[in-house]
C-alpha cells in the first residue's frame, strides 16, 4: 500500500495541502479534480519529481524512496511527455537498460507487448509519425515491460478515437484482474465509473473525498457534485441576457 500523510508543497501561488490518502494493494483509484487543484503536482510528489515540504509517502509502512521501492511503480504519462524523436523499438530498448532488465530478458519481453499490443508493424517508426491511439499503445508498452506493482495513469485516453479507448480499457481490466493497483486521473468520468474502487477528489490543493467507492451503486458525478461543484449564485444575469432584444 502506498500512503501520502499530510503531504504539503507551496509552489508559487499554489499549495498542497496535507493532502493524505491511500493506495490499497489491488484498489483501482479515481483521482479526481479540476484543472489545476494538484492533480499533477501530487503525482510528481509521489514518483520523486518534486521535492514535498513536509509529510511523508511511504510504502508498505517505509519511505518511498528507500530501498528501491519506486522501481515498483510506473507511470503512463502524457504523450507528450516521452522522446518522440526515437523509433518504438529503440525506445522499448532504453526503457528495458534504464529499469535494469537484461538484454538476455529484454528480446522476450519486448516480443511479448509487441504481440498484446499489436505494435510490431510500427517497431521501427518514429513516435512522433504514430497516431495518437498509437502513441498511447507504444507507452503501455513501455510501462508493461517493466511488471510494476502499480501504476499510475495520467489521462490515458485522452485524444484517441473510440476503438483505441475500448482496447485500453481492455487492457485496463486484464492488469486489474492480475492484481495491479491503479491509480488514474482523467477528465472522462464514464471510464472511471466502470472500474474504480476508491475514490479520491481534490480541489484547490486539498483532498475533500477519500474513500471506498461502489461503481455499481454509486456515480462518481454525484460524489463530485456533492464535494466540488460551484453553482451559478446569480441567475439574473443570464436572464437579462437572453431576455434582452438584440
Amino acid at each position: 500500500m502506498i500512503e501520502l500523510k499530510n503531504v504539503s508543497r507551496k509552489l508559487n501561488n499554489f499549495k498542497l495541502k496535507d493532502v493524505s490518502f491511500q493506495i490499497k494493494k489491488g484498489a483501482v483509484v479515481a483521482f479526481v479534480g479540476d484543472n489545476g487543484a494538484g492533480k499533477t503536482t501530487t503525482i510528481k510528489a509521489i514518483f520523486g519529481e518534486l521535492k514535498i515540504d513536509s509529510g511523508e509517502i511511504l510504502m508498505d509502512g517505509e519511505n518511498l524512496f528507500a530501498n528501491n521501492n519506486l522501481h515498483r511503480l510506473a507511470f503512463f504519462p502524457d504523450s507528450n511527455n516521452i522522446p518522440l524523436n526515437i523509433k518504438v523499438h529503440d525506445y522499448m530498448l532504453y526503457i528495458c537498460a534504464a529499469n535494469g532488465i537484461p538484454s538476455s530478458k529484454a528480446a522476450k519481453k519486448i516480443d511479448d507487448v509487441y504481440r498484446l499490443l499489436e505494435l510490431r508493424p510500427y517497431k521501427n517508426k518514429l513516435i512522433k509519425q504514430l497516431s495518437a491511439g498509437w502513441k498511447k499503445k507504444a507507452i503501455m508498452a513501455s510501462v508493461l515491460i517493466r511488471r510494476p506493482e502499480y501504476v499510475v495513469f495520467d489521462e490515458p485516453t485522452a485524444n484517441v478515437d473510440v476503438e483505441s479507448k475500448l482496447y485500453f480499457m481492455n487492457i485496463l481490466e486484464l492488469l486489474i484482474n492480475q492484481g495491479i493497483t491503479i491509480m488514474i486521473t482523467s477528465h472522462i468520468i464514464e471510464e472511471l465509473q466502470e472500474v474504480a474502487n476508491y475514490l479520491v477528489l481534490i480541489k484547490k490543493g486539498e483532498i475533500v473525498h477519500a474513500a471506498d467507492f461502489d461503481n455499481k451503486k454509486e456515480k462518481i458525478m454525484d460524489v463530485y457534485k456533492t464535494h466540488m461543484k460551484n453553482p451559478i449564485k446569480d441567475m439574473t444575469i443570464l436572464r437579462e441576457l437572453y431576455n434582452k432584444e438584440i
